[in-house]
């Protein structure tokens, strides 16, 4: 795809979508209320899906409820501030429980939500450069960043090709307690899969000697857009004035 025709999030350079992600982390810790942090991913949600041109995935989704979710319940009911709502022994609903699950689960979907969006639209490769050029960062260290961020990628292939064969195998979407052994087996297989491809990442990098040396070359040197020190500020700017008046 033509780099003009590409969604804006995959046009902005790694630096830029690192500081801007940090702003939004910043702004995730400091809001104390569940409607700020509502609105805050609202926006979240709404760039990401403009930003890299298609709808948030469903097994993402599903992911972040199943992470949520029971965060959500088990917050609701294990915090005791507020007016008591209803209560069965030792386990109490209250207003302040509510508040704190609902901010507390937003702000893991915000988490979620944009490292997804960095690992999936920047390319490890210029974020290497960028890392070790522009901001010193150790090599070793930066490789290691790119990695994990390669890891989200990795595992949703992984997780697509044993879905694929367990299709071609004839098998159902099962119910009951047969499904948590097929989602046990599914995970199982996407585990195994990532580990095998991880070994041969780390056969590959030790073939080519890599941490031989203290210092790398790069064949693509990184360059910083004209956008990029003026988009930082005035995500800083926004943060800040969001954090004074939040």
């Amino acid at each position: 795809m033509n780099q003009e025709k590409k969604p804006f999030l995959y046009r902005i350079d790694p630096l830029t979508k690192i500081f801007m992600l940090l702003c939004i982390s910043i702004l995730a810790v400091h809001m104390k209320h569940a409607l700020p942090q509502l609105i805050l991913f609202g926006f979240v949600w709404t760039t990401v899906v403009i930003g890299t041109g298609q709808m948030v995935s469903r097994p993402l989704v599903q992911l972040l409820a199943g992470i949520g979710i029971p965060y959500f319940g088990l917050s609701l009911l294990s915090v005791r501030e507020g007016e008591v709502w209803w209560q069965w022994g030792a386990l109490q609903l209250t207003s302040g429980g509510l508040e704190y699950g609902a901010v507390m689960t937003l702000r893991i979907f915000i988490f979620c939500l944009t490292s997804v969006a960095l690992s999936v639209t920047t390319d490890y490769r210029e974020l290497v450069g960028a890392l070790v050029l522009k901001l010193k960062v150790p090599y070793r260290f930066a490789y290691g960043l790119a990695l994990a961020l390669t890891f989200l990628p990795l595992l949703r292939e992984e997780g697509r090709l044993a879905l694929a064969a367990r299709r071609l195998r004839g098998q159902r979407i099962s119910r009951g307690p047969a499904a948590l052994l097929h989602a046990r087996d599914y995970l199982a297989a996407v585990f195994t899969g990532s580990v095998r491809r991880i070994q041969y990442i780390a056969g590959a990098m030790d073939g080519k000697g890599f941490g031989a040396s203290a210092y790398r070359t790069f064949y693509r040197p990184f360059v910083l857009p004209s956008y990029a020190l003026p988009l930082m500020l005035t995500s800083a700017g926004v943060t800040l004035a969001l954090c004074l008046l939040v």
